[in-house]
């Protein structure tokens, strides 16, 4: 039997020069690469036969949908795509488009003199088009240089099922930005979004929430709110409550309302960092027979509570204690009786009084409620009744003064009570079951002289009725009006006139302002940070090519 090898020949056979392992590992890496971006290729060809074309959104062409076509040239150098938005302006820097399955054709025309560089394209100028590779959520720059120096320009395509919408300007609007989530139809394909539209009625920001939500808001500490929404109107579902996110995305906390189940009507961040919640908090064993209905039922109270970041309660309002029966008109009561609403022991329980926004004012808080057809200020530390604007009139309403075309019944089923600039009320009078339009309205607050001073009003003529929802905020010089139960939202200027109108998928709760805290930069960031992967090549795929030569 020969010998095998000794472990010194072993040795031998096995040694490798560190010059081979470096080479090896490098291969390795490289080729890694290599597949990643072959897969990336993957995912943007696939489908590629059976593409189907997404339009632009609608802009102010009566509704038409828009195909850009060629570039133009209006200026030294612009570009578009087939669905870019909005139109090309120097003066913008920020754009959207379709990019299903990942391609955008980007057309340009520039003069001599001007280059164009798009993505990872040498400069270029002249009649061209390039051929830019994002995923859906990605982004890619435009460059634009001449004498004066070189711009930038930012082109972020739309998530694949980003839902339509269209906008049409009729003025210059205020310049700001603003919030609003919706659920699209049908409810069992279709995502939910939280979304961030500018005063040219484009995207900016866009989440997804693994929940329906009623209503959300940017904050000032740079999170975003949003309710969850199981479908039962009221937060009786005990999984309810207030998600706080990063912009990003990541779930932060819950804040809940305590012994009580939580609502998704308000959330107030408040300068001390505490928020003001909302309950429907069940009350059993009401009598009300002096309104039409049963000796002994249950009944929804509204309860605000102030709660600490921590999740203590230190404050907390009832409106059952407080405000009496013949505070909801008579008008309501068939209604809101014929519409109990049960729970899992079958308990009934009739909405009396229908809480839908809070906020602190001074030494008050205001409330607005649907089913009183009233604006309450409640005295912060006895809890009392110090004012209330509109409704039937009552010991504590204020005297209204002014020209309002409505001043015998100014608000009906209304939402979203705010003060601004000091001492001005802001309502979204929904006129629910009043046979007039909706709108929104302002007064001049005076607790002095108990008084109540019209100063103006909205109101757009396609919107012709109201049931439920909606709000008004100030918007950069205007107003911000979300229409309730309407799929629109407008903006007004200074002058209360119409300048744009917004027309989203589903209607929304409420549109509330971005705070000035939070840059368009802050939002770009977090975008950047949900892009998804693949990242984009960066290097050209296809040729420029070249048009008019």
């Amino acid at each position: 039997m020969g010998e095998g090898p000794s472990p010194q020949d072993a040795r031998k056979k096995f040694n490798v020069s560190p010059i081979v392992v470096v080479s090896v590992l490098a291969a390795v890496v490289i080729g890694g690469v290599l597949g990643v971006f072959a897969y990336r290729q993957y995912l943007l060809n696939k489908k590629e036969d059976s593409r189907v074309a997404k339009t632009a959104p609608e802009g102010s062409t009566g509704g038409k949908k828009k195909d850009n076509g060629a570039p133009g040239d209006k200026y030294d150098a612009q570009f578009n795509t087939e669905s870019m938005y909005p139109a090309f302006n120097p003066d913008r820097r920020y754009y959207v488009t379709r990019c299903v399955p990942g391609k955008v054709k980007v057309q340009v025309n520039s003069k001599p003199g001007t280059e164009v560089k798009v993505g990872p394209y040498e400069p270029h100028s002249g009649r061209f088009a390039a051929e830019a590779r994002p995923l859906p959520g990605q982004d890619f720059k435009v460059l634009i240089t001449s004498s004066g120096g070189t711009e930038s320009y930012q082109v972020r395509c739309l998530p694949d099922d980003f839902p339509e919408w269209s906008y049409e300007r009729f003025r210059d609007p205020p310049k700001d930005r603003f919030f609003v989530s919706f659920r699209p139809e049908p409810k069992l394909t279709m995502r939910n979004w939280a979304v961030v539209f500018d005063q040219d009625g484009v995207p900016i920001w866009w989440f997804s929430p693994p929940t329906n939500t009623l209503g959300g808001q940017i904050l000032r500490d740079g999170t975003f709110q949003v309710p969850r929404g199981f479908g039962d109107g009221y937060g009786k579902d005990p999984r309810t409550g207030n998600e706080i996110r990063s912009l990003d995305g990541k779930l932060l906390k819950l804040v809940t309302t305590k012994n009580a189940p939580s609502d998704g009507h308000e959330y107030t961040l408040l300068k001390n960092g505490n928020v003001l919640i909302n309950s429907y908090k069940p009350r059993l064993g009401v009598d009300l027979s002096s309104v039409g209905g049963p000796k002994d039922i249950g009944v929804f109270d509204g309860e605000i509570q102030e709660v600490t970041p921590s999740g203590k309660v230190v404050w907390k309002w009832n409106s059952g204690d407080h405000v009496p029966l013949d505070y909801t008109p008579q008008r309501w009561w068939k209604k809101i009786l014929n519409n109990p609403h049960p729970d899992a022991a079958g308990n009934e329980y009739i909405d009396i009084f229908h809480l839908n926004s809070a906020q602190p004012w001074r030494d008050d808080i205001v409330v607005s409620t649907r089913h009183t057809d009233k604006v309450f200020g409640i005295d912060r530390k006895t809890g009392k009744i110090d004012w209330t604007f509109g409704g039937e009139p009552d010991p504590k309403s204020l005297k209204i003064a002014g020209d309002d075309p409505r001043a015998d019944f100014p608000i009906g089923g209304n939402h979203d009570a705010r003060i601004s600039d000091g001492n001005l009320l802001s309502v979204h009078d929904n006129s629910t079951h009043l046979d007039r339009p909706p709108r929104t309205v302002r007064y001049r607050i005076d607790l002095k002289n108990r008084t109540a001073t019209y100063d103006g009003q909205n109101l757009d003529p396609q919107v012709k009725e109201s049931h439920c929802c909606g709000g008004v905020r100030p918007f950069g010089t205007g107003w911000l009006v979300a229409w309730g139960n309407n799929p629109l939202v407008d903006a007004f200027d200074a002058n209360d006139e119409l300048a744009f109108r917004m027309r989203l998928p589903i209607p929304v709760y409420r549109a509330v302002p971005v705070p000035d805290q939070v840059t368009d930069a802050d939002l770009n960031r977090a975008l950047d940070k949900m892009e998804p992967i693949p990242p984009m090549a960066k290097v050209p795929v296809n040729p420029i090519q070249e048009y008019g030569k």
